[in-house]
């Protein structure tokens, strides 16, 4: 018997289900009852809505629908167990790799002994397009496998589609020999099977009917294998079917004439006379429908279709009730009127994606405001880009504080990948893309500091700031060593590389290099300058000499191709040694192994695999496990669209609603014969993605949002919502109005302003950002060092954080490159301050030769012609500033000056203004402030002077600095001084 349970509740249909289960609960204790679902979501939410029906859910099996129907037909074809089915797109690829001489075009590839990553693209798509054509086109298949040469409508292929059909044969005669048939043929003798399978029925005979919970879309040779179960009396088949209307295509079918199919007539009655969202996005429902109305003519009364009730509609219902309600019906309805306080659907028109998660984080807030017993757990917010809202949903709704801040909203992010949750699978892509490259000094650093392997190489006693700043003063910029660069078209050197980096610290534990107070060659060895730093220890030098020698072994063996087990057993010695995973914990070294899978279980001849397509081997391997955990928690749940769009949450918030994201294209290959004609059945993520909104409507229960992009930040041209959600609002704009005239898409779609307000008085109980009344002590005092003084005007907001123990984690400017002889302002600015110590007889030509020499032996300078490309007109400058200097010394030998080699912007003064004071508490003193006016062309150097003060006047002006130091330690200060410089101009 195939029964059909239909609702537009999933709590309705999971109390069926329940009801059902414990109906047929098995006799044997240690039996289980099958239920296939879609998604992982879906059954973790099943399992919990079931434990809540009957008290546990357990002995209670969940597995995909595509997956156990697959396993059923490999199972009774009684397949080879010895050798794994060639035909599995697992398997495919690899058989289709042996056999690419016969594809066209494939003689322009280099070289077909090893595959990179374009080719090896090319074979997953063509393996998971052969497999498509066994599943959905099995008939046709069949034929090809014949020897008859017709495409999926039965005419001749064209010359150019001949090569598909030839090279299935071949294929078929390879796996044939193993002792296995093709799915398609497995489709075909499947009923037959069946009805022999004793001990399958035995097994069916424990555990009860099998149930369907929930699948919106199935393969129809996969319906056709159920409905055969079900007509076999040998096991119940019942289906739970979520769908909004129990008549997709209205309650009353259209006269039915000769000249069109039923469908046809069908679909031009639903466009004319049924509900608009129905005709626009429920074509997979209508699919899905079809197939079900295909089984109940072939079972007839072994078909049994149950309707379950609606819950009735109260009155004053809200527009998404009364939208449920009508789409329930299937039919096109005279505008109703509604109250403005009814409206609990909302779209907001934002610029950009930061303004839509901001603007969907304000809304939640003043709802769960309105109504206290609205917990975050109950909050769903789903986006068509996990991996780009991800970040800022994170930075949005996590406030400082946690729970004791108003405005805190904890996020779980279901969609986390593997190298997100797993750090060893997270180090395992950061050496893939690490091997074959420079190695940058930034990209060899961030491996080595990753948790595991900074603890397994000690290098834990440095922050990841103090390390960069380290190396960077050393002055590592790429390449292993000198034969590495060599290899990357350098001259022979190693300058800049990382042994001529870690030598320089190695030879810094012994000596100390005194330049350029004192001559260089007091801190060289054999061509080697000195590096010491205090942060540095022998033990710290030595780990990171170590550490970094195991790295670029290890990487040494991933730059060559290998055979796929070659790669396998490098790729997981080179985790276990860099993170000394035997220490980790357990569940991180079973999902490194299982993600190699995919390198492991290959045959024995298959092909060299390039790095880059290993890399591409490996990401489909993940992806196929993302998004199985954190379904379910007391947190706001961020998940994609696909696994949660049915699981029920009272606020569903839908963020990137796009016309650029949804709905999604489908990327067929231009070889698809499926794609060129399409069957009703045939899966479509266009369809399917339109779909999807419908979906959300049922699974909300309170309150549904959306927000899209519909300024563009750059640019403010107005851009179009996705277009399922540009058909909502058509619908609800022609269905519905508002009893006091106003439009209701007035009401409905709100424009956010482009730039989120900052609130000066508290709103809905929540507090300002920075409330003026608030205090956040540092446990630190401020300092009356000078210099300690001069860094926090420098930047008082980094200050305010650092003095809280937070680091900005800005990414650092990029250091000049030795080939790079043309340098922006920052790296001139750099290379100049290493200039002015050397004064007038340093940079003087009879000097200089050996002073650059020693800069380029302490990585000041590139090495070779380039330093005296790089320094030539900067040394200039130094020598007239210097010169400069020296005048002034002379005509005021008790002044104070201070030489920059950047320009004389707020900063600098602000920073000389203080030496100043400083330098006035004893006796008046003038302060002279040398440097360039201006950059560019027309740079000038001039020289600023600060008039002498009185001491107390001094001590004064300190004194209200100091202070301003206290409290902007433990509250942010309204300065920045480019600002505050331009302001004061303004006022004089």
């Amino acid at each position: 018997m195939f029964r059909l349970i239909q609702s537009n509740s999933i709590e309705t249909l999971a109390a069926a289900l329940a009801e059902q289960l414990l109906a047929n609960t098995p006799e044997d204790p240690f039996a289980v009852q099958k239920v296939l679902v879609s998604t992982n979501a879906m059954g973790r939410w099943l399992a919990l809505a079931l434990s809540e029906q009957l008290g546990i859910c357990a002995g209670i099996d969940f597995d995909f629908g595509g997956r156990y129907l697959r396993n059923l037909v490999r199972q009774l074809a009684a397949q080879p167990s010895d050798n794994p089915d060639p035909w599995e797109p697992e398997q495919l690829r690899w058989h289709l790799a042996q056999m690419l001489p016969q594809i066209p075009g494939s003689q322009h590839w280099p070289n077909n002994s090893q595959l990179n990553r374009q080719q090896l693209q090319f074979l997953l798509q063509l393996s998971d397009t052969l497999d498509q054509y066994g599943l959905y086109r099995p008939a046709a298949i069949r034929r090809w496998l014949a020897a008859e040469n017709l495409d999926f409508d039965a005419k001749p292929l064209e010359a150019s589609e001949l090569w598909q059909a030839q090279l299935l044969r071949n294929l078929q005669n390879k796996a044939k020999a193993l002792g296995f048939d093709h799915p398609s043929e497995r489709l075909l003798h499947a009923p037959q099977r069946l009805a022999k399978a004793e001990e399958l029925f035995k097994q069916w005979q424990q555990e009860g009917p099998l149930h369907v919970f929930g699948l919106s879309s199935l393969a129809p040779a996969f319906w056709q294998l159920l409905a055969t179960i079900a007509a076999s009396g040998r096991r119940d088949v019942v289906l739970y079917l979520l769908s909004p209307c129990n008549a997709p295509w209205g309650a009353m079918p259209p006269p039915i004439n000769n000249e069109t199919s039923a469908v046809e007539q069908l679909e031009t009655m639903l466009l004319y006379k049924g509900h608009p969202l129905l005709a626009n996005l429920g074509r997979t429902l209508r699919d899905f429908d079809w197939q079900l109305e295909l089984i109940s003519t072939n079972l007839e009364e072994k078909f049994q279709r149950h309707s379950l009730p609606s819950p009735p509609l109260k009155e004053g219902a809200t527009l998404l009730d009364q939208l449920k309600h009508d789409l329930a019906t299937g039919l096109k309805g005279n505008p109703l009127e509604l109250k403005a306080e009814q409206l609990n659907l909302q779209v907001i028109h934002c610029h950009g994606d930061r303004r839509q998660v901001e603007e969907a984080h304000e809304a939640v807030l003043a709802l769960m405001a309105r109504d206290p017993s609205l917990q975050p757990r109950q909050v769903l917010l789903l986006t068509t880009d996990v991996a780009c809202f991800a970040p800022l949903v994170l930075a949005t709704f996590e406030q400082p504080g946690g729970s004791s801040n108003p405005r805190h909203l904890p996020i779980r992010v279901t969609d986390r990948t593997l190298r997100q949750r797993n750090p060893q699978i997270n180090l395992l892509f950061q050496l893939l893309a690490l091997a074959g490259s420079r190695y940058e000094r930034e990209a060899v650093l961030d491996l080595l500091l990753l948790p595991p392997v900074a603890q397994a190489m000690q290098l834990i006693d440095l922050e990841h700031h103090q390390w960069l700043h380290l190396i960077q003063a050393v002055g590592i910029t790429w390449g292993k060593d000198g034969s590495h660069r060599q290899q990357w078209g350098y001259p022979a050197g190693g300058e800049n590389s990382w042994q001529w980096g870690l030598d320089r610290l190695l030879l810094g534990l012994l000596i100390e290099d005194p330049f350029p107070a004192e001559a260089a060659a007091l801190g060289e060895w054999q061509g080697i300058a000195a590096h010491g730093d205090p942060l540095l220890t022998a033990a710290l030098v030595q780990a990171l000499i170590k550490a970094c020698e195991t790295l670029f072994d290890f990487l040494q063996r991933l730059e060559k191709p290998l055979t796929p087990g070659a790669w396998a057993e490098a790729l997981a010695e080179a985790v276990q040694g860099l993170s000394n995973s035997a220490g980790l914990n357990g569940w991180q070294a079973p999902e490194l192994y299982e993600l190699l899978k995919p390198l492991r279980t290959v045959p024995a001849n298959a092909p060299l695999l390039e790095r880059e397509a290993v890399v591409l081997l490996l990401e489909e391997a993940e992806a196929q496990e993302q998004g199985r955990y954190g379904h379910v928690s007391g947190a706001v749940t961020l998940s994609a669209l696909e696994p949660m769009r049915s699981i029920p949450h009272r606020v569903v918030v839908l963020l990137g609603m796009d016309e650029e994201r949804l709905p999604r294209q489908d990327n067929f290959a231009n070889y698809n014969l499926m794609a060129r004609n399409p069957w009703r059945g045939d899966r479509s993520r266009r369809q399917e993605d339109r779909a999807i909104l419908l979906e959300t409507l049922q699974a909300c229960r309170h309150h549904w949002i959306a927000t899209y992009t519909g300024t563009d930040p750059r640019t403010g041209e107005e851009q179009n919502p996705a277009g399922p959600l540009a058909d909502l609002i058509s619908c609800l704009t022609t269905q519905y109005r508002c009893s006091d005239g106003t439009a209701i898409k007035d009401l409905l779609v709100r424009r956010a302003p482009p730039l989120r307000p900052l609130p000066v008085a508290p709103i809905n109980g929540l507090e300002a950002l920075w409330p003026a009344n608030l205090d956040w002590p540092a446990t630190e005092t401020a300092s009356s060092d000078l210099s300690e003084l001069q860094l926090f005007f420098r930047d008082p907001a980094r200050a305010f954080l650092r003095a809280h123990g937070i680091q900005l984690q800005r990414k650092p400017e990029q250091a000049w490159d030795p080939e790079e002889t043309e340098l922006d302002g920052l790296h001139r600015w750099q290379i100049g301050e290493q200039m002015l110590p050397l004064g007038v007889d340093g940079l003087s030509p009879a000097a200089w030769q050996q002073q650059q020499g020693a800069l380029e032996r302490r990585g000041k300078l590139p090495s070779g012609p380039a330093a005296q490309v790089v320094s030539a007109n900067l040394r200039q400058r130094s020598l007239a500033l210097l010169q400069i200097d020296q005048q002034l010394q002379q005509s005021q030998p008790n002044s104070q000056r201070i030489i920059s080699s950047g320009v004389l912007n707020a900063k600098r003064k602000l920073q000389a203004w203080i030496a100043h004071l400083d330098a006035n508490q004893t006796e008046p003193r003038p302060t002279y402030l040398i440097g360039p006016k201006a950059s560019g062309e027309q740079e000038e150097l001039i020289s600023l002077c600060l008039d002498p003060i009185d001491s107390a006047t001094a001590n004064t002006h300190l004194a209200l600095l100091l202070k301003l130091h206290q409290e902007g330690l433990n509250r942010p200060l309204p300065f920045e001084p480019e600002a505050s410089w331009l302001l004061l101009n303004y006022r004089l």
